[in-house]
């Protein structure tokens, strides 16, 4: 099988040594999404892992002399593991940067921190590192970086059941369901509630459950709340809480002050669709493509595509939805540099953009420069669209991005 770390498009854009305008580089992301084991394959740093007890202890009880027997580009994997040793980092880049000013020398200092537990990771930052650190983001496999694998196109059912977890592709015997479930008992019901000192348990495992349920539609924190039993204000709070750890994305309406006739309220997706089925209690895929669940799950399939362009290449995806009070809608609006935008439909069923959508566009008054369906089914293009296949998405954004370069 081959390793999976060495396809990820983001080791193409990563620093390989202290290249980036900072010393120090966090590559941030949910566990088991091959963070650690990228950092390691590009053979620039050296691995520490602070799952080992002795050098934890060391890290936390004598940062200095850690620093002194670990020398040269380092990788410290979970270093929120050993909190104490963030502020002895602040201080050395800081004793860097003097010397830099003084003498000229350039900066030696060379460090990536791996994270999985954000709540964690950016109160250490956040507290010790502002303004010293670059961030980077890693999630999931990409449709791109799974297509090597399979010659006839990755099957939707493996895509659905397994979605992008680099071990269930590199190790084919693991049991999707298990391993999710595993991955949800242990990183979300444990790490993060312990992390963000949540105490209503059954109710934080409960609003992911339904969040899973309300993919692609108007998210209601105060209906989420009634069902809960908690406040608004709390739902929002743990909504957040999904968000900064890789689990969710919240998806912003378009809208301008010029259109008073939007809506402003977003929508919810997850960053990896075979969590989001597996939230959905779903088994098997054959009853999914059946259910009224299946639409949106292709959805969130194409949004996880176009953000992981974007966040791969460490550049911000900037992606929303439209939707106007009459119930017109776009799935997704792409904006490109340049002020540059892609119209984006999702269907089952390839079909042509309707007139309600086509006037929708227009009353955007945006430089709209391409219209696509996407779907799994080939077919022709349409008078208003672009017929786009799932594995087509990246090849057909790298194309704007030349176009981009080129203009």
């Amino acid at each position: 099988m081959v390793i999976m770390w060495i396809l990820r498009d983001i080791s193409k854009n990563l620093p390989s040594r202290n290249t980036s305008t900072l010393p120090v580089k966090v590559l941030k992301g949910p566990r088991q999404v091959g963070k650690t084991s990228l950092l390691d394959h590009m053979h620039t740093h050296t691995l520490v892992l602070f799952d080992d007890l002795g050098i934890r202890t060391l890290a936390e009880t004598n940062p200095a002399l850690f620093f002194e027997q670990f020398r040269g580009p380092l990788i410290l994997d979970e270093a929120t593991l050993a909190p104490s040793i963030f502020p002895e980092i602040k201080k050395r880049v800081d004793s860097e940067r003097r010397r830099y000013q003084n003498t000229g020398e350039p900066i030696t200092f060379d460090l990536w921190i791996t994270g999985s537990n954000q709540t964690l990771l950016q109160k250490n930052v956040r507290e010790s590192l502002a303004g010293r650190a670059n961030y980077y983001f890693l999630n999931t496999l990409s449709l791109h970086e799974l297509d090597p694998l399979f010659p006839k196109g990755i099957p939707l059912s493996t895509l659905f059941m397994r979605g992008g977890w680099p071990e269930l592709y590199a190790s084919s015997e693991l049991n999707a369901v298990q391993y999710l479930n595993d991955f949800i008992s242990t990183f979300i019901e444990k790490d993060i509630v312990v992390a963000a000192g949540i105490e209503k348990r059954g109710a934080f495992s409960k609003v992911l459950q339904l969040v899973s349920g309300r993919i692609g539609q108007l998210l209601n924190a105060s209906d989420i709340a009634k069902n809960v039993g908690v406040d608004t204000t709390t739902i929002q709070g743990w909504l957040a809480l999904f968000e900064q750890n890789g689990i969710i994305r919240i998806l912003s309406p378009y809208f301008s002050n010029l259109n008073q006739r939007l809506i402003k309220t977003p929508k919810a997706y997850f960053e990896d669709v075979g969590l989001a089925v597996r939230l959905q209690g779903w088994s098997v895929f054959e009853p999914i493509v059946l259910s009224p669940y299946f639409g949106n799950l292709l959805e969130n399939v194409v949004l996880s595509e176009i953000t992981r362009f974007f966040t791969n290449r460490c550049e911000e995806s900037r992606v929303y939805f439209v939707r106007s009070k009459e119930q017109a809608e776009i799935d997704f609006l792409v904006e490109l540099p340049n002020q540059r935008f892609i119209a984006i439909e999702v269907k089952a069923t390839p079909s042509d953009f309707t007139a309600q959508q086509f006037q929708l566009l227009q009353s955007l008054k945006l430089n709209i420069v391409d219209k696509w369906v996407v779907s799994t089914v080939r077919s022709h293009d349409f008078p208003h669209a672009r017929v786009i296949l799932l594995n087509q998405i990246h090849e057909e954004l790298e194309k704007q991005a030349i176009y981009t370069k080129l203009g």
